[in-house]
């Protein structure tokens, strides 16, 4: 978000949108929680005979691959839309501006924290609106910069294949 009106006004502006898990959608509901998917203990033996899935499960000494989600419209969501810098890794966030109390936890690994960070971010579907039922994020790090790519889901009674204005 641009103003003119500096990070202060725009920090208060997300601290008006209401907590996720006021509505079930806390980091305790697997809301919010940055994991890393690139690590070989989340899968099976049999799964890591496979090259593709081994080579996968074993980059975690180039790049960080992490999940996080959010819902939308929650002040959750805003921050790590607008200042991924600060939510990546919310403990060294909390020490640039990232208010106490805020529901996010986890990191992203192999991040150099806010005063270091490179993102670039696309976001599918981008068209639609932003007051969606839930984002997913994926991200990927190796330490210099980092990449997430966003999609927001269409709510539970709307087909995902739809576009906006079909």
């Amino acid at each position: 978000m641009a103003t003119d009106r500096g990070d202060d006004y725009e920090n208060d502006l997300y601290q008006l949108f209401p907590e996720g898990s006021d509505d079930g959608h806390g980091s305790d509901d697997g809301f919010n929680t940055y994991v890393t998917l690139n690590d070989p203990s989340l899968f099976t033996e049999e799964a890591l005979r496979n090259p593709a899935i081994n080579a996968f499960a074993n980059s975690g000494n180039e790049i960080s691959i992490s999940f996080a989600q959010f819902k939308s419209s929650t002040r959750e969501s805003e921050w790590s839309l607008h200042k991924p810098h600060l939510t990546m890794n919310a403990e060294r966030g909390r020490e640039h501006g990232l208010p106490p109390g805020l529901d996010i936890k986890g990191s992203v690994a192999k991040y150099p924290g806010p005063e270091h960070a490179h993102i670039a971010t696309f976001i599918v579907n981008h068209e639609l609106s932003m007051a969606r039922w839930k984002q997913s994020v994926i991200l990927v790090e190796d330490g210099k910069q980092a990449g997430q790519m966003i999609y927001k889901h269409p709510p539970p009674e709307e087909p995902a294949t739809e576009s906006a204005g079909e």
